[in-house]
């Protein structure tokens, strides 16, 4: 299983969607950066501003935070996310 497959398995994602390969790319990056890179602006909107400044991975790792659901806002490969 390659480091890949173990951190999707870990975070109990979908290791074969590419929005998961995009996030495993990005894990060290601001949840901040990561919205301005690969995100619609739209969702800072909607998250609390304390989860702005946690990486990827520490974000994922606490998927509801302050009442929003983190993971669904990052790992979503829906279109009204992505730009």
């Amino acid at each position: 299983m390659s480091p890949f497959e173990v951190w999707a398995k870990k975070l109990k994602i979908n290791p074969d969607s590419p929005t998961t390969q995009q996030l495993y790319e990005n894990r060290y990056l601001t949840v901040e950066k990561y919205i301005d890179r690969f995100r619609k602006g739209r969702i800072k909107a909607v998250l609390p501003t304390s989860v702005l400044a946690m990486t990827i991975e520490e974000a994922l790792q606490k998927p509801m935070i302050d009442g929003r659901n983190i993971r669904k806002l990052l790992a979503s490969g829906r279109e009204k996310f992505s730009k």
